[in-house]
């Protein structure tokens, strides 16, 4: 039995765990309507869009209770577990 035990043991020690500490666990973000998983981190918002697999000429909007908050391609976000965001045709030019 103390076999058993020593490489449970080692794996709750092992270099494995520390990074599962350090936040870069995966965590669920919805994604027009859709789960999706992704590493728990801060992100370049034209790098998550590339990660999730969405057109980069679409916008991704995050949703608040305030309602939609466009997200610059160029800017870095922390992503929550269960944080929720759209993505929508970017609107702009003359018309």
């Amino acid at each position: 039995m103390s076999d058993h035990d020593e490489p449970t043991r080692a794996l709750g020690q092992g270099a494995d765990k520390p990074d599962h500490d350090r936040g870069h666990r995966e965590i669920t973000i919805i994604v027009d309507g859709d789960p999706r998983q992704v590493r728990r981190d801060k992100w370049i918002v034209s790098e998550l869009k590339a990660e999730l697999g969405i057109d980069p000429a679409k916008v991704l909007a995050q949703i608040t209770p305030h309602g939609l908050k466009d997200l610059d391609d160029n800017a870095k976000i922390e992503l929550h577990d269960r944080e929720q965001f759209m993505t929508h045709a970017r609107s702009g030019g003359s018309s």
